[in-house]
């Protein structure tokens, strides 16, 4: 008798003992996103405010002291929200624009400052118009060879500084599963494209979901990272117990 108590009390013991790693590892899994957020909306909020801050001069310490710091630097950060609604307003006026055009072209031919300039300028031009120009159209083309076929997204008709050989050709973009922001460039016959009635956002859809999600049809819910975690404490260690299966003690 007493041998079967000592073997049910390490039984006990055992199920408590994995209970309490799995939920402090999924504390810790789950906690991480949400810390590296606020962290990072921190380091950005710090960044933004602090050369409004700076203008106190000698009391800026002062200001951003304690809790009280946090207000503050939330009254700065809509301070500055209101500059970029103030030069929204004046850039878009007829004024505006033409001040604006100037001080492109100025910041356009200053040495060194002109390459981070530019770069800059065409990645905020890129956010904005890549999605709306970059895809005309979804077709399907035999691909990678005769027989199979694979969706691709029409870009534009074939450079014609390409040549004559081009004439009748067109830009395709092939990409791939599941991230379709990479996949192969290639020029193709117009001949040899079949069109596709499909919307591009469904096409991306279902190529993201490897071909589960059919244009029309709602995306399957994806398990939550919660989910994951306990489908992998599970999976890996079979005697594992939620805390609510945890034996009353």
């Amino acid at each position: 008798m007493a041998r079967v108590t000592d073997e049910m009390e390490k039984d006990m013991f055992k199920s408590v003992s994995t209970s309490i790693r799995a939920n402090i590892l999924v504390g810790v899994v789950l906690t991480i996103p949400i810390v590296t957020t606020l962290w990072i909306l921190h380091v950005l909020i710090t960044l933004a405010t602090d050369w409004i801050l700076a203008l106190a001069g000698d009391n800026y310490q002062n200001l951003i002291e304690g809790w009280a710091g946090y207000a503050v630097r939330l009254l700065a950060l809509l301070a500055l929200l209101v500059v970029f609604y103030v030069v929204g307003v004046l850039v878009r006026s007829f004024l505006g624009r033409r001040l604006y055009a100037l001080g492109d072209r100025i910041m356009g031919r200053i040495p060194v400052v002109k390459r981070v300039y530019l770069l800059t300028r065409q990645i905020s031009e890129s956010i904005f118009t890549q999605r709306d120009t970059l895809f005309k159209e979804v077709v399907m083309i035999e691909y990678p060879r005769k027989g199979l076929k694979a969706l691709a997204f029409v870009t534009a008709p074939a450079n014609e500084q390409l040549g004559e050989s081009v004439k009748d050709h067109i830009s395709l973009f092939v990409p791939t599963t599941p991230n379709p922001t990479s996949g192969v460039f290639i020029i193709a016959p117009r001949s040899e494209v079949t069109h596709v009635n499909m919307p591009i956002a469904d096409a991306i859809a279902f190529i993201i979901s490897s071909g589960a999600v059919g244009p029309g049809t709602k995306s399957p819910t994806s398990p939550s990272l919660l989910d994951k975690l306990e489908n992998w404490l599970h999976t890996s260690s079979p005697k594992a117990v939620k805390q609510d299966d945890a034996p009353d003690t």
